[in-house]
């Protein structure tokens, strides 16, 4: 890696295969290099759709410096960022050998279902440990917050877990004009022919979908939302009502029902509900989130386990 920022030279990537395609880019296994050519590590390689300058990502690279510096268990640690010779915005970071959260979530469903609700311990023990995924989670994001940063997109299919099934919070940090390019593009994606772009309006709270504005309490209600992911073990939010008709199903005081899981409790349900309060200043803050998490799995019998036995093996 070169002195200026985070900037790594493409020649020290090696792209190996395909993980994950998105809206906005496709995710890489690769292969990292040092400058002498001997392999440093696998990580992960996600690129960006659209044309940016050598400044452009010069710029990111000096504004991920801090982000680079971050160290929490749960959070993603960003290794550098280059471009391709096509101008591609390239994002490199730690290969995650267990892939995405909403991923793990829907592969493992039938693992994680509970179905007799007079099993009553097996109930409280799948709830604690998806209470848990929720708790590393927060805890990513308390760490971000304590940091200035807001994340703008958090949601399962963002959160990654590692080889030793921790909880990572990640694609978070890019800079507001590099955000702004690849979310709020759809009028110029349509111009150029290439269709129109899916905003996550289904995890954005109100004001951002009403007024553009972004800020912890609005990444707190995306929380809210992944929450719910969690405990619906990998559903999508919202289900039958149409993203364009959202803003006024939100606007009318409408939110997401309880998911249908006897592992949720009306009390998990009540933490969901308080992260979609319309006005953001009800709602909690993160530190308060991982306080009410937290005591809510000591009440568990303490089951503070963040591995599940029956579907580890799997993984």
């Amino acid at each position: 890696m070169s002195d200026d920022g985070l900037y790594i030279p493409e020649s020290s990537i090696t792209l190996r295969s395909i993980v994950g395609k998105g809206e906005f880019g496709i995710v890489y296994k690769a292969v990292l290099h040092d400058e002498k050519g001997s392999v440093e590590d696998f990580v992960a390689v996600k690129t960006l759709k659209g044309i940016f300058s050598f400044n452009d990502v010069r710029s990111l690279a000096e504004e991920s410096q801090m982000m680079a510096k971050f160290d929490h268990p749960n959070v993603m640690k960003l290794l550098g960022v280059s471009i391709s010779e096509s101008r591609t915005l390239l994002i490199i970071m730690p290969f995650m050998h267990n892939g995405n959260l909403l991923s793990y979530l829907r592969n493992n469903r039938a693992d994680l279902t509970v179905e007799n609700e007079n099993m009553t311990e097996t109930i409280e023990e799948m709830a604690a440990y998806l209470l848990s995924i929720c708790l590393q989670i927060a805890r990513g994001m308390e760490y971000l917050a304590s940091n200035q940063f807001v994340h703008r997109d958090l949601a399962a299919r963002n959160c990654m877990i590692d080889l030793n099934h921790v909880i990572k919070v990640a694609d978070f940090g890019l800079s507001e004009e590099i955000y702004a390019r690849n979310y709020f593009r759809q009028a110029d994606m349509q111009e150029s022919g290439e269709g129109p772009v899916k905003l996550p309006v289904k995890w954005m709270a109100l004001e951002s979908l009403n007024d553009g504005v972004f800020s912890e309490k609005s990444d707190v209600w995306s929380f809210g939302v992944t929450c719910w992911e969690v405990f619906s073990l990998g559903r999508n939010p919202y289900p039958g009502v149409d993203p364009f008709s959202l803003m006024r199903y939100l606007d009318g005081g409408e939110r997401l029902d309880k998911p249908q899981n006897t592992a949720c409790s009306q009390e998990i349900y009540c933490i969901m509900s308080e992260c979609w309060d319309s006005e953001p200043w009800k709602r909690p803050t993160f530190s308060e989130l991982v306080t009410v998490i937290s005591a809510s799995l000591q009440d568990m019998a303490g089951y503070l386990d963040l591995t599940c036995p029956s579907v580890r093996a799997d993984l």
